[in-house]
This record gives C-alpha cells, sequence and structure tokens, in this order.
C-alpha cells in the first residue's frame, strides 16, 4: 500500500496546506506515489500565445507526465469558477470580464491573447470542460 504523497509544484497553498494537516512526515521518501497537480496554475504558466486550443491540451497533458513521471498516479485538480464568489469583486476591478468569450472552445482555433482570454472566468470553465474532454479521447 502506498503511503507517500508529493503535491506537485502547481498545487494551490492553500489545499497543500489542507491536505497535509494530518501528515506525518517522513525522514526519506522513497519515491512518490501520488502527485496532485493544481492545474490551473500549470495553465497559467504554460503560456497559450499563437497555440490551438488542441496544442494547449496536449503541453499540458506533457507538464502532468512529466511531473508524475516517478509517481503511481497522477491526480489533476482544476479551480471552479462560481458567478457569486467573493473573489467577483476583484476580478472586475482588474477587468477580468473585457474581451471575447469562447462558449464553444474547437480543437483548432487558435488563440491570440492568451492573458486576455484566462481574464474571462466564462473562458476559463470552458477551457477546463475542452482539456478534460481532450484527455480522454485515445
Amino acid at each position: 500500500m502506498c503511503s507517500v504523497t508529493h503535491f506537485g509544484p502547481y498545487l494551490g497553498s492553500s489545499l497543500a496546506k489542507e491536505l497535509q494537516k494530518n501528515v506525518t512526515p517522513i525522514d526519506e521518501i522513497p519515491q512518490f506515489c501520488v502527485i496532485i497537480l493544481f492545474e490551473m496554475a500549470m495553465v497559467q504558466k504554460i503560456g497559450g500565445d499563437q497555440k490551438t486550443f488542441a496544442e494547449v491540451a496536449v503541453a499540458l497533458m506533457f507538464v502532468a507526465l512529466n511531473e508524475g513521471t516517478d509517481s503511481d498516479r497522477i491526480d489533476v485538480v482544476f479551480d471552479v469558477y462560481r458567478l457569486n464568489s467573493i473573489k467577483n469583486a476583484e476580478r472586475e476591478r482588474r477587468g477580468s470580464e473585457s474581451g471575447h468569450e469562447f462558449r464553444n472552445i474547437k480543437p483548432d482555433h487558435k488563440i491570440r491573447q492568451w492573458r486576455k482570454f484566462l481574464l474571462s472566468l466564462t473562458n476559463k470553465t470552458q477551457l477546463i470542460k475542452f482539456i478534460s474532454e481532450e484527455w480522454q479521447k485515445e
């Protein structure tokens, strides 16, 4: 039975603290059996300018597999974007709802302005749905 858990570098700090709350530290980690990756942090870092949505999904899969190469299991966690959230005031201040919204993401659609695309809650929600569906394909 696997008893060692490794939290990838992209795991959100609040989630990591909560998951580690009842874990007893050990001196030596023989190998990682589970890695948990915070996917939206990876999305922010990979950059998507001039890539297609399919290329972004493949790049994210590559990062996840690379991070979990020494693990028996890889868990990927996505954010949830709710319309009624305490974070909405900050998002509005940053202009998060400016720009184009994508209601139906297509694999071959090229992303022109990645950072601007990620400002929209709708876009991020659609991206998560798209990535999840792409990863389920053979």
